[in-house]
């Protein structure tokens, strides 16, 4: 039997060895500092290292914890802290789990953004989606925002034109008549005038116009070049969608083309009676009478007369909106883009060097860089398809 002083010694050393195990076991907690937000080491990981802090001591630490404690006799002694490799080396071994789910991950994020282009440009063909707020309110669909920022419209072209459109609601009623379009462009309705309509899908029976509407139908066709235009009467009246225009067709075109509401219908009258005879026939149409676009677009080069409605029209839709040298100038972007485009693809994404106009140019105004920029855009698109 123990003395009764070494017995409450028997019993201190007892408390105080569960006493310092509490304290050891919140101290190695305290030292494993919580995963970085974003760790992706998974769940179990971490409940491993967990439990591996909580595992007893071992002998040869016990043996001199209590060395410590029959010298001294203290109970404020702490014991020995564990290495602190030792709070290193579980993470160590998740390090092995780690890459092959962060490859995963980086191959996913990969993958989702040389798609995200192609699925934005899904999207923003979608006559319904709402704008992204490029023009504030003044422009609602994302259609017709795309458009006019492709072509590089700024904010002052586009409120130049809606306070064009509000100066002709007569009614007040935030969007125009049919009437009240065709009296802003200066046209009268017909059919070669109404087939502007189409590039905004508006159909006949439609009695207004909201404003992307109107701008779909000025911007769109303000922007053709020659050829373009040739091919929007071609597109006009091929009824049948065939790629030809049979006889049928063709008459309809010319009638309306020598229209005694046109200017100088008597030398597009002329023109067309030259198509018409035999060495136009022969020259032009084959022996089955159907004219396709190849043969459209050579009578359009030799005889540009028969076409001047048309480009009439097309003027006075560009004085009707912004001016005759804006519109020149946006077409003129508009082209530069597509030699760009097309020199990329020609060079596998390189883009050409400046040129030493373009490099003064790009001091003073942004079309060069953003002329560059867009075609690049234009590119990475085709790619993401």
């Amino acid at each position: 039997m123990w003395p009764r002083g070494q017995q409450k010694q028997k019993q201190s050393t007892d408390f105080s060895d569960a006493l310092n195990r509490e304290k050891r076991i919140a101290k190695v907690k305290d030292v494993i500092s919580p995963l970085p937000r974003g760790s992706k080491i998974a769940a179990d990981i971490v409940t491993e290292t967990k439990v591996s802090v909580k595992e007893p001591t071992t002998d040869a630490n016990n043996k001199k914890f209590k060395k410590t404690i029959d010298a001294g006799g203290s109970r404020e002694t702490d014991p020995p802290k564990r290495s602190s490799n030792t709070g290193v080396k579980q993470p160590s071994n998740a390090a092995s789990i780690d890459p092959p789910k962060r490859n995963s991950v980086a191959r996913t994020q990969f993958e989702s953004e040389s798609t995200a282009a192609g699925v934005e440009h899904r999207a923003s063909q979608d006559p319904e989606e709402d704008a992204r707020g490029i023009y504030n309110i003044l422009v609602q669909t994302r259609q017709c925002e795309k458009l006019c920022a492709e072509l590089g419209l700024t904010m002052s072209d586009i409120r130049k034109m809606k306070r064009k459109y509000n100066d002709n609601d007569m009614y007040r009623s935030g969007e125009i008549t049919q009437a009240e379009f065709f009296f802003m462009i200066n046209e009268d309705r017909r059919p070669l005038s109404a087939g502007i309509l189409k590039f905004a899908d508006v159909p006949d029976t439609q009695k207004f116009l909201s404003f992307d509407q109107y701008l779909l139908c000025v911007v769109n066709f303000a922007v053709l070049t020659k050829p373009e235009l040739y091919q929007f009467v071609f597109d006009l009246y091929d009824d049948d969608q065939s790629g030809a225009l049979d006889e049928r067709e063709f008459a309809k075109m010319s009638l309306e083309l020598q229209s005694k509401q046109f200017h100088f219908s008597a030398n597009v009258g002329t023109a067309i009676k030259m198509l018409e005879g035999k060495e136009g026939r022969a020259a032009f149409a084959p022996d089955d009478g159907l004219v396709d676009l190849g043969e459209f677009m050579r009578f359009a080069k030799n005889f540009p007369v028969a076409f001047y409605p048309i480009m009439n029209m097309q003027k006075n839709v560009r004085a009707s909106t912004l001016s005759e040298s804006r519109w020149s100038r946006i077409t003129a972007n508009k082209l530069r883009v597509q030699e760009l485009l097309s020199y990329m693809r020609r060079h596998q994404g390189a883009i050409p060097p400046l040129t030493f106009c373009e490099s003064v140019a790009n001091i003073f105004f942004s079309e060069v860089f953003n002329n560059r920029k867009r075609a690049g855009e234009l590119y990475a698109l085709e790619l993401a398809q």
